[in-house]
């Protein structure tokens, strides 16, 4: 069965000043990108035509998707489509707070908006319908591919850590409960699953793991893509405090699949976890 993987978070940053007096949003670039194109072609619709009869102005709505994924996972198991408003000063125009916004039957507006225009749902729990979803949406805003992938094949023995390189071509992830119980991370070529690719790097060293199948040797510009991805803050947990690196993410992969053998995470002076250096990779 196929599934939904997501590449990196789609929440927004909220800013709360002057004692929690003033809030303010910071789009995120997908919430900006779904606002722009669906936003300016409904005209009319049956929310815009409500939002304008009730509040008299929409200026400050813009669109908005909440993701949920799989416990201590990427993969997603809840999607949807919502409407929110983004500057906390101009909820003046609000009469009460934003709380008595009938929030229900704007989703029930949106919901037969994007029926019309052949969207099944917009809000989906479902694999089957999370895909679909997935699909249709990339075919309206092309930056949807940018945060989810679709796998054809999934793999529930498997804990994905991400994708790096040009069109996400190299996949990075960790297997649960590993035959080898030396701490290590799989790196394979995404389009086949390891048919083309796939090699084997420890997670303690700058070290293969070669074991089984999994022989292959990265050329040096794959190292230097793998460093890269390693030492970036991890997509997953933008808000998070305090911020984790990839491969910080890949060592709690390992460990919460994984028991036979857990890696401890060191840091330096500066409180910045210490990652073997992968661009210069040992047999």
């Amino acid at each position: 069965m196929a599934k939904v993987f997501l590449k990196q978070s789609t929440a927004d940053l909220c800013y709360v000043c002057d004692d929690n007096d003033y809030e303010y949003v910071e789009l995120n670039d997908i919430s900006t990108a779904l606002t722009r194109f669906f936003w300016s072609q409904w005209s009319p619709t049956p929310l815009k035509s409500m939002l304008i009869k009730r509040f008299g102005s929409i200026r400050n709505m813009y669109l908005k998707l909440d993701v949920t994924c799989e416990k201590h996972s990427a993969i997603v198991k809840s999607i949807a489509l919502k409407c929110a408003l983004r500057d906390g000063d101009d909820r003046s125009w609000i009469v009460g707070c934003i709380d008595e916004m009938d929030w229900e039957t704007i989703q029930e507006c949106m919901e037969e908006y994007f029926q019309s225009i052949g969207y099944d749902k917009i809000e989906c729990t479902d694999d089957e319908d999370i895909v679909n979803f997935v699909e249709r949406l990339e075919q309206d805003v092309p930056l949807v591919k940018e945060y989810f992938k679709v796998l054809y094949k999934y793999n529930e023995n498997i804990a994905r850590i991400g994708y790096f390189g040009d069109s996400d071509k190299y996949e990075l992830f960790v297997e649960t409960d590993d035959e080898e119980t030396t701490p290590h991370f799989h790196i394979r070529d995404a389009e086949t699953k390891g048919e083309r690719f796939e090699t084997c790097v420890c997670l303690e060293t700058n070290r293969y793991c070669l074991h089984g199948k999994h022989k292959d040797i990265l050329t040096p510009e794959q190292q230097t893509m793998l460093m890269e991805f390693m030492e970036s803050l991890s997509m997953y947990k933008p808000c998070s405090t305090p911020l984790i690196r990839n491969y910080e993410w890949a060592v709690d992969m390992w460990n919460l699949n994984n028991e036979a053998t857990q890696v401890s995470l060191r840091y330096d002076s500066g409180d910045d976890v210490i990652i073997p250096d992968y661009s210069k990779m040992n047999l």
